[in-house]
């Protein structure tokens, strides 16, 4: 049997150490494909998917800016102290900017968006280069690429730059759009906000040639694109384009899988299979320890029911929830709080002979019993759907939308929310961003965006300009429009590309003396 030597596997593409003037590695050596279907193994590579906004430990700095997350006093005294191994979690919560030491790789950057895109610039290179383009397999892997690097560069682009803004130029420089999978190749210039999310929206519309289903939402459907291109517009405030995507996603979405019950796990139907052998801690809670038992297998596989377009989320289980975010739950009759709002010891060390301890805490433990998602879900789809529908006051859908999820999440025998008809759009429009906050996992990326996005709603009851964490008595504060909401591209990166016009940063970095 023949076989491809994957040499170059497009790690090089992100090493911050190599040929001058861009990203790469000293190329030894180049993917040979001898047919097209050989293309189908690099768009199954994990580096596809993997370390979008995380760090070496699978945490995400990213989601401490915001206010899902909390850090208590002893944790700050004595554990994220200089020695900690992702002390920029920490740096992020207290606004030490930049967050990652500057003179050292991201993994964010480096294991992430670039490794990401550089293989999906590969197919896209090789597709082209066996002149595949116009056969059927050609069109569905171009498709597939271009959807794939399109979410890696729209987030990327979004992590390190400001927020899409309809109403500025949108003109800071964020980081190169890259598209061509050539270690020998230079990176181009950095792009604008606005010339970064034109490129996305190309290649979104470029990729309305994939399948209606997939063997593998690591790969990109066609329902999945429009949610992408939904996604998008989301960002980009442009309500009608965003509704026309997640409409045509949804209505896409229902024909490929045969109804909604193939779309959204029913909660109710989810238990915690017994175990008379289980011994917790008083006060903590049992079903810790137990499994979580669904309606099928797949609850924590990345193909399951839920999974539209597949990333791999960051974790977060082992972080306190913020309370604001544990508010957000009817204790009573949500079944995601009841099912993952869990109670365990939390943090505790001896120092000097004395103990310091957190005491019993609430976890939040979804993202540990099923698999969390970074991409996007059906229920994402469906709340974008929602949210289109009532940002254009078609607020009899909008609530149509709402309630269709409720009905998966809530126990009792109405689930609808409650004077629903009564409310006006913003009431409506606040419940159904809460629930959007819900739905989400909690440590990832996301609700910041969703913070720095929903800033431009101005006083809007779900408008934060500015968000504040307190840390033993003091106050940590940041404007959601400012740099702090920006992370920043490392000395490394910007020695090799000094066409960019970037100085390094060379002040010493010591959050743990913020």
């Amino acid at each position: 049997m023949k076989r491809i030597t994957y040499i170059l596997l497009l790690s090089g593409l992100l090493s911050t150490t190599g040929c001058n003037k861009f990203l790469d590695f000293k190329p030894i050596g180049k993917l040979i494909p001898e047919k097209v279907e050989d293309l189908e193994n690099v768009l199954n590579n994990p580096g596809t998917i993997d370390f979008h906004f995380m760090d070496n430990n699978l945490g995400c700095l990213y989601a401490f800016l915001g206010d899902n997350l909390h850090i208590s006093d002893n944790q700050e005294k004595y554990l994220y102290t200089s020695t900690h191994p992702n002390v920029d979690r920490y740096a992020a919560y207290v606004y030490y900017h930049p967050y990652m030491n500057p003179i050292n790789p991201q993994h964010t950057w480096d294991w992430g968006i670039y490794k990401a895109t550089g293989l999906f610039n590969l197919v896209l290179d090789e597709v082209d280069n066996l002149g595949a383009q116009n056969s059927d397999l050609g069109k569905i892997l171009v498709a597939q690429a271009r959807a794939g690097r399109a979410w890696s560069y729209m987030v990327g682009g979004l992590g390190y730059g400001p927020m899409y803004d309809p109403a500025t130029a949108n003109d800071q420089r964020v980081i190169p759009y890259r598209t061509t999978g050539s270690p020998s190749t230079p990176n181009p210039d950095l792009s604008t906000t606005k010339e970064l999310m034109d490129k996305v929206e190309a290649d979104l519309l470029g990729a309305l040639g994939a399948p209606l289903n997939v063997g593998h939402p690591t790969k990109a459907s066609l329902p999945a694109v429009h949610g992408l291109l939904a996604q998008l517009y989301m960002y980009k405030r442009d309500w009608v384009k965003m509704s026309e995507h997640a409409e045509e996603g949804w209505k896409l979405s229902l024909s490929a899988k045969g109804g909604v019950n193939n779309l959204i796990y029913n909660l109710n139907q989810f238990y915690y299979k017994p175990n008379p052998a289980t011994n917790p801690t008083p006060g903590t809670s049992p079903e810790i320890g137990l499994e979580l038992i669904g309606t099928d297998n797949l609850i924590k596989q990345t193909n399951n029911k839920e999974a539209l377009f597949h990333r791999t989320a960051a974790t977060s289980w082992t972080n306190y929830p913020s309370d604001e975010f544990l508010d957000l739950f009817d204790k009573t009759k949500d079944r995601r709080y009841m099912l993952f709002g869990l109670k365990r010891l939390g943090y505790g060390i001896v120092v000097g002979g004395v103990k310091h301890d957190d005491g019993i805490r609430t976890y939040y433990y979804r993202d540990n019993k099923m698999t969390a998602n970074a991409g996007l879900t059906y229920p994402d789809l469906l709340l974008m759907k929602a949210e289109a529908n009532a940002r254009l006051n078609k607020l009899s859908i909008a609530l149509a939308d709402l309630n269709l999820l409720r009905k998966f999440r809530y126990e009792g025998t109405n689930t609808d929310l409650t004077n629903g008809g009564g409310m006006s759009q913003d009431q409506l429009l606040e419940e159904i961003l809460k629930e959007r906050r819900r739905e989400m996992p909690l440590g990832t990326f996301q609700r910041v965006f969703d913070i720095k996005r929903l800033a431009l709603d101005t006083g809007k009851p779900w408008c934060k300009t500015k968000i504040s964490h307190t840390l033993d008595g003091k106050t940590y504060s940041a404007d959601v429009k400012s740099k702090y909401f920006t992370l920043e591209i490392n000395n490394p990166t910007i020695l090799l590309n000094p066409s960019w016009g970037l100085k390094e940063n060379n002040t010493p970095y010591l959050p743990a003396k913020y």
